[in-house]
């Protein structure tokens, strides 16, 4: 018979699988981050003993960017069919159809309207930017539980597939 505790106990393992999940990226993760802050520091280090700080500092920046454009590159021709090509598919789509002003606040905005929001919100992120950082890190834990739920909302129909072997091997 079909019931709650079914219901429940799928709930538990989709929990307990992305926290599991979570955690373990992050032992992944936070090792890998400080071994490369240590190799950009020593990378940098050696090109400022070779060149002027501003080159050195460029040359790094530099290297990062071409790193990132070339990951990037690479996972949008593994995944033609990401969430990012789909969006772009949707905004193609969105743009061919008329939007009212409730739908798109900012589309009504002349160009003069959007330079001006523009640079106020550019000249305002400075000094908004540190406040903002502090709440973030005050409040960090509730800021994990908060993607750590939106996470497991967003899952896929092809995630609850493969908890139905699991499921099955429980009962």
């Amino acid at each position: 018979m079909f019931g709650f505790g079914f219901l429940f106990r799928k709930a538990q393992a989709t929990v307990d699988n992305a926290i599991a999940q979570l955690v373990w990226g992050l032992l992944i993760a936070v090792p890998l981050l400080v071994a490369l802050g240590y190799a950009t520091a020593a990378i940098s280090t050696y090109l400022h003993r070779l060149y002027e700080p501003e080159i050195a500092d460029l040359i790094v920046a530099g290297t990062y960017a071409a790193i990132a454009a070339v990951m990037g590159i690479v996972y949008l021709v593994r995944n033609p069919g990401s969430p990012a090509a789909q969006v772009n598919a949707e905004d193609n789509a969105e743009a061919e159809t008329p939007a009212t002003a409730d739908e798109a606040p900012f589309r009504t905005l002349g160009p003069a309207e959007r330079e001006m929001l523009l640079t106020g919100l550019l000249t305002a992120a400075p000094m908004a930017i540190r406040p903002l950082m502090t709440a973030l890190f005050r409040n960090l834990p509730i800021v994990l539980a908060i993607a750590v739920a939106g996470f497991i909302l967003t899952r896929t129909a092809s995630a609850s597939d493969d908890m139905q072997p699991a499921a099955a091997a429980a009962e």
